[in-house]
């Protein structure tokens, strides 16, 4: 009985032991990464979405033969943010001496730098920006960086190379949400850590108090007709952030389409809903960046009262994200009775600012520094927008509108978020896309949906 147990015991501390050890190379993640992707590359390679595609570590990596790397082709890959905006990539090492192989090859051809060696670990620079660091267990890239910053980066990436699991990502509340969600392309990732202008949508319905790092997105991610749809869940690992959050989900309603034909295909950014009102606009008076966007236009025209009017549909988009800010407005609504009080905002305008008469029931605000043109349609549509192109733009057809596969999308959903890639060329974000082309081919479009 007792040589028994003796047997049982070793099995499981051998078990554990060599679970350990597959894993090693998730040590090497930072556990304060800002986000995280993880990549079934075994699925992934097999999925009806990825035939007749290049192996997606041959792109990836730039390998010329990916059985001959030191890569193992059958363990996960990881991207990452660290906490200081770098990007970064982890794999599972297989052999060190074919990855020291691979780079050098690399060199010979210009594409590295040779391997050294620093604190026991080899590094080599990819494409004269991305560093390249691996063990005996595990592979990380991260950048980009040029010149003296490689040095520091190369410490850095030392220490990560240097963890133990209590260290790494594998303890985290965040390591353990993204390995819940079971799906080849599965991401988890602080609000934070989306653009500044991006974040807004995100955060709706935490409290006025949260931070975006403290708000966070769990999602699926797949890809069809160049389009990366991400079906996703906010929440918050703080249970009053949490609570408030997925009560603030009850307010959507499913959306009708009224607006999609609205977006130009060419716009930064679009958000849609359907919404009452009043409900819209308790969220609405939490949320530091989408109340931000009407600084200077709440000082003379009334937009909370505005906004208790809508009910149906409503979207707001975005054209361009640069120094100058624009953005437009649709909704439905259930009644105009606001319009009334039209000319008391005139006589009360702030010094400066003054609200002119620009058509049937249209109206512009302008003090010099903001514009903002609204009004409303014979069939109650709300529109507004920085530019009185763009306002009457908000309730009718783009010139170049959003596709069918896009607008599919979108109708029958809660809230949506639909992002245009190449309106976008800020370096980080340029950064991100360049590592996951390799994984989904060329994009152009980023749906982001919340699970119903």
């Amino acid at each position: 009985m007792i040589s028994k147990k003796i047997v049982v015991w070793l099995t499981a501390v051998v078990l554990l032991a060599l679970s350990c050890s597959d894993a090693d190379y998730l040590n090497a993640i930072p556990e304060d990464c800002t986000a995280l992707v993880q990549v079934d590359v075994p699925k992934m390679a097999s999925g009806s979405q990825f035939s007749g595609r290049q192996n997606l570590l041959a792109g990836l990596l730039g390998v010329t033969d990916v059985k001959d790397c030191g890569i193992s082709l059958d363990a996960k890959l990881y991207l990452f943010e660290s906490s200081d905006g770098m990007l970064g990539l982890a794999a599972k090492v297989a052999s060190r001496d074919k990855v020291e192989d691979w780079l050098n090859a690399l060199a010979t051809k210009g594409k590295a730098t040779q391997v050294v060696e620093r604190r026991g670990f080899g590094f080599s620079v990819l494409n004269e920006n991305w560093v390249a660091g691996f063990s005996g267990s595990a592979l990380l890239v991260m950048g980009p960086v040029v010149g003296n910053a490689q040095a520091g980066l190369i410490q850095q990436m030392a220490n990560y190379l240097s963890q133990n699991a209590d260290q790494g990502i594998c303890e985290t509340p965040m390591f353990a949400k993204l390995d819940s969600i079971g799906t080849p392309v599965a991401m988890v990732a602080q609000a934070h850590a989306l653009p500044e202008k991006f974040v807004a949508p995100f955060t709706l319905g935490a409290p006025a108090d949260a931070d975006a790092s403290q708000v966070l997105i769990a999602a699926k991610m797949e890809v069809a007709d160049s389009c990366l749809n991400i079906r996703g869940e906010t929440f918050s690992f703080n249970k009053r952030i949490d609570a408030a959050l997925k009560k603030s989900q009850s307010i959507y309603r499913p959306i009708r389409g009224d607006y999609v034909q609205s977006m130009d295909a060419r716009s930064t950014l679009g958000i849609f809903m359907n919404v009452q009102g009043a409900d819209f606009l308790a969220l609405l008076q939490q949320n530091k960046g989408l109340m931000a966007l009407l600084t200077g236009i709440n000082a003379a025209v009334d937009m909370d009262n505005i906004l208790r009017s809508v009910d149906g549909d409503m979207a707001i988009n975005v054209p361009v994200v640069g120094d100058k800010f624009d953005i437009t407005m649709a909704a439905k609504l259930a009644h105009h009775t606001w319009l009334k009080d039209v000319d008391y905002w005139k006589r009360s305008c702030p010094s400066g600012g003054r609200i002119l008469d620009t058509g049937p029931r249209q109206f512009c605000y302008t003090d010099g520094q903001t514009v903002f043109h609204f009004g409303v349609s014979a069939d109650n549509q709300f529109f507004a927008g920085s530019t009185a192109q763009l306002a009457a733009g908000a309730i009718g057809k783009a010139p170049q509108p959003l596709s069918q596969a896009v607008v599919s999308r979108i109708a029958g959903q809660k809230l949506v978020a639909v992002v245009s890639l190449a309106s976008i060329n800020n370096e980080a974000a340029q950064a991100a896309l360049t590592l996951l082309e390799p994984l989904f081919g060329k994009l152009n479009t980023i749906v982001y949906t919340i699970d119903n």
